[in-house]
């Protein structure tokens, strides 16, 4: 049997170089899913034999296809097996394309039609009301009409929030420490509110490459009206298919250059803009690198470069760190598909976490601060959970109504 997207993009060959060597089971860092399941099945090395046998014919599709169906889907795409793959096989892109192979044979889990459906009717993976994605927490901001002024204003700049960074409590924090960051500097952006919708990760990471063109065009067309040249988001998922995977899977090129927040804030933080930070503020941290922002996107210095120029700021890594980090357990939609196997991975998480001798846990990635925000107290840990855009806002003295509230 062979899996036509695969085959499609030369990558089918990737089934017949694994070396079987086992590091990404066993290695520093690793596959997450595997060190829960120990299954070898949920290992890259696992992944790899079973599609080589389908392919050799040596074991029959209604033996081989359920398993490996169960594995491809139960997977973060963390990027951890290809961190340590020592042929440089490239995981994360060959389950993405053997997810929408999946699809096709109509072997989708039925809980990703559910997500659909919600993404479908609300615009946004939350299925909240779109008129919330500013309005619905903008009486947080000291300032209230100093956000929704910016809601569909032409400007050069735009703030992409992404649906976690829209809809949910913790996240939306940074959303409101961005916007107070931006108006202390004088930059002037825009937002599109309601009329921003997901920018399609969830169907990209499952597979859905058709269904996220729609998605994809929607904001495309929006941005260029405004008259749009650059787009910075805090979202590392949303920068990945901004960034790279809009064109990868979906054939579609824009003019637009993507910022990731971190790298946003660095290039502020290289240009002067946060001279004479005088706040009193101090913490002992640690920082969290997530999956899309480290692993599949290499952002690893410009989060630590500015927490380093915080003048109240301590940072102790975690053991492990950068290129190593554990997943969290939040990405690759498998909480939408599995969440006790999820939150078994954020445990993992978290006893790394619990080894460091800090207060606070930071991360550029709102769905990783989200999730450990609630799984962290649940494990027992007194440790908090921040996005770094909110250490930024306290460091340079910035409060609001919401901030005590959640955390």
């Amino acid at each position: 049997m062979e899996f036509p997207s695969l085959k499609k993009h030369g990558l089918d060959i990737n089934a017949f170089t694994c070396a079987q060597c086992s590091f990404c089971q066993v290695g520093h860092g690793a596959c997450p899913t595997y060190k829960v399941k120990r299954v070898d099945s949920y290992s890259g090395k696992g992944k790899m034999l079973i599609t080589r046998a389908l392919a050799q014919k040596r074991i029959k599709e209604k033996e081989g296809l359920p398993g490996l169906r169960d594995a491809i889907f139960g997977c973060t795409l963390c990027g951890g097996c290809e961190e340590i793959c020592q042929v440089d096989i490239p995981f994360v892109k060959i389950y993405q394309l053997m997810r929408s192979d999946f699809k096709d044979l109509g072997m989708w889990p039925e809980e990703l039609e559910d997500a659909k459906a919600t993404l479908t009717k609300s615009r946004n993976i939350q299925g909240q009301p779109q008129m919330d994605r500013i309005e619905g927490w903008s009486y947080w901001h000291p300032d209230e009409d100093y956000l929704l002024d910016r809601e569909g204003v032409k400007n050069k700049t735009a703030f992409f929030l992404g649906c976690a960074s829209s809809f949910k409590a913790v996240p939306i924090q940074a959303s409101i420490a961005t916007a107070m960051i931006m108006e202390k500097i004088d930059e002037e952006f825009t937002m599109l509110g309601e009329e921003e919708w997901c920018c399609g990760a969830p169907l990209i990471m499952t597979g859905d490459f058709e269904g996220a063109k729609e998605y994809a065009m929607h904001n495309i067309q929006k941005y260029q009206e405004l008259g749009v040249e650059r787009i910075f988001t805090n979202c590392p998922g949303c920068y990945k298919m901004w960034a790279h995977e809009y064109h990868e899977f979906l054939g579609i090129e824009h003019e637009f250059e993507i910022i990731y927040g971190a790298d946003f804030f660095m290039r502020l933080l290289d240009s002067g803009k946060f001279n004479n930070i005088s706040s009193d503020y101090e913490a002992t941290i640690t920082f969290h690198d997530g999956c899309d922002a480290g692993r599949n996107a290499g952002f690893y210095e410009e989060p630590r470069k500015v927490l380093e120029n915080l003048p109240g700021i301590t940072l102790e890594e975690l053991p492990h760190n950068k290129e190593n980090c554990y997943c969290c357990g939040s990405g690759g939609v498998l909480r939408a598909i599995d969440n006790e196997f999820a939150l078994s991975i954020n445990h993992l998480k978290v006893e790394d976490i619990e080894q460091t001798n800090t207060e606070i846990v930071v991360s550029a990635c709102p769905s990783c601060v989200d999730f450990m925000h609630n799984q962290l107290p649940s494990a027992g840990s007194e440790k908090a959970s921040m996005d770094l855009a909110v250490i930024i806002a306290k460091s340079l003295g910035l409060e609001w109504d919401g901030l005590d509230e959640v955390y």
